[in-house]
């Protein structure tokens, strides 16, 4: 294991950006600040992509600064390597990079990568002006470890072109559970489905009950014996018996969909599905063959899933790391050179602003993009007036989520894929949506289950 790090850190491609133009005086004495990012977002050199250039600009921008992008090395075959073993391959020898991309917060923070930077976001005013639910989601044990980087937004995508064919009215932009149940029910026919991706057991009972987070899960843990979790789950029973959903963990596609059609929402068959805007640019663009558009989810509310940088905990320039991260996420600055390199490279932002309505320019480029899509645009506006109703989903930043929430051995006994087997969390919730078992036999099981591992994980970063 010794020689495989050894070898990683041997090759580890650590180019100096060589970005062209005049050369900059260093600090006293000629010598500059050495600093290295690394990130899955930037493509290859030769693309030049968005983020590339906005390092570029930066080390402009500050010619006391060496900055360097770290590659990850290729495997001997020359097939890409890959960017966990690089990283913790970094981490073993104590040399992380001094900002690098990483997935969860607690984790990252757990592990001691994350430098803290408390410090900073609390007298930086820009940090202040993102989206409140991601700077609570940035905090392990209060203190702020992450550094928003970027974010989508999951909200209800809507084929207006089966609504029209149906004569069915389009949800309004203000919507209950009541009025998408019914709207399930009026778009599945024959040919269509009225909803495919539903996911409303995760995102649901914080419509119901604003209380709940994510997957029901709050600051004191998980809630399936709520109320709220239960209706949500009985929703979703109710559209599988009816056949109302081309959810393939629930029904066989191929019993409904014609010969060759490889993604049913994308090629049109389905009316409503719990979507991000990732999927937004395929309707602008014209990829898709119909009229869509994004709704919030009922009661306006929305999930934000993030992507986060962080500042490693071994940097010996923190301060100037801190200003590159905020560069490259959420800092005013920054994102308005964003903006001006998107125009003239005529490129799209990835993700949304992470700081609605503070930047006017910023809010003007990112809405001229989508502004055939008017009610994501009011969305975009909604985010700004009303933080209460946002809430981030859990993978990245909630202790041990994939274990409470997906993978957490049950105990149940049942069949998944023709085996019988202890049933994982996700197989068992599965199971109940499917009718095959009733929710209030199993919730206080499950809930007791997802909260041991939750705590289990919160205890070993407590521990660090």
């Amino acid at each position: 294991m010794k020689k495989i790090i050894a070898g990683l850190i041997a090759v580890m491609c650590t180019t100096a950006m060589g970005f062209g133009g005049p050369k900059s005086e260093g600090q006293s004495g000629g010598q500059k600040v050495q600093i290295r990012y690394l990130a899955w977002n930037l493509g290859t050199p030769e693309e030049n992509n968005l983020e590339r250039r906005m390092l570029a600009a930066f080390q402009e921008a500050h010619p006391e600064a060496q900055l360097t992008i770290l590659e990850v090395p290729r495997n001997a075959d020359g097939t890409n390597g890959s960017y966990d073993n690089y990283i913790n391959a970094l981490a073993a020898q104590s040399n992380l990079p001094d900002v690098f991309m990483w997935t969860s917060v607690p984790d990252t923070a757990g592990k001691g990568w994350a430098y803290n930077i408390s410090e900073y976001a609390a007298k930086d005013p820009d940090y202040q002006k993102v989206i409140s639910a991601l700077r609570n989601s940035a905090q392990v044990n209060g203190h702020v470890y992450a550094i928003p980087n970027q974010a989508h937004l999951y909200g209800m995508a809507v084929n207006l072109s089966i609504f029209e064919e149906l004569n069915v009215p389009p949800l309004p932009f203000t919507y209950t559970l009541e009025d998408l149940r019914a709207r399930i029910a009026q778009t599945t026919t024959n040919k269509y489905k009225g909803i495919d991706n539903f996911a409303i057991e995760d995102w649901g009972p914080f419509t119901i009950d604003s209380k709940l987070g994510y997957a029901t899960f709050d600051a004191k843990g998980y809630h399936f014996t709520s109320p709220a979790y239960a209706q949500a789950v009985s929703m979703y029973r109710d559209v599988v018996a009816r056949g109302q959903t081309g959810n393939g963990n629930m029904i066989d596609p191929a019993s409904w969909l014609p010969e060759g059609v490889g993604w049913a929402w994308g090629e049109g068959y389905i009316a409503l599905q719990y979507e991000a805007t990732w999927n937004l640019n395929g309707f602008v663009n014209g990829e898709r063959p119909f009229k869509a558009d994004l709704m919030p989810l009922p009661n306006e509310k929305v999930v934000l899933v993030p992507d986060f940088i962080y500042i490693g905990a071994n940097t010996k320039q923190p301060g100037l790391a801190y200003e590159l991260a905020k560069w490259m996420g959420f800092g005013g600055e920054g994102q308005k050179k964003r903006v001006e390199i998107a125009k003239s490279a005529g490129l799209n932002l990835n993700g949304i602003p992470l700081a609605p309505g503070a930047y006017p320019e910023v809010d003007a480029f990112f809405l001229q993009n989508y502004r055939s899509l008017r009610n994501f645009t009011q969305i975009y506006q909604m985010i700004q007036q009303k933080p209460q109703n946002v809430i981030v989903e859990g993978f990245k930043v909630v202790p041990g989520f994939n274990l409470s929430r997906f993978t957490a051995d049950t105990g149940v006994l049942g069949r998944v894929g023709g085996t019988e087997k202890s049933l994982l969390m996700n197989e068992l919730v599965v199971s109940i949506v499917r009718g095959e078992r009733e929710l209030a036999d199993y919730a206080p099981e499950m809930e007791r289950i997802a909260n041991s591992e939750y705590q289990k994980a919160l205890d070993l970063i407590r521990n660090k």
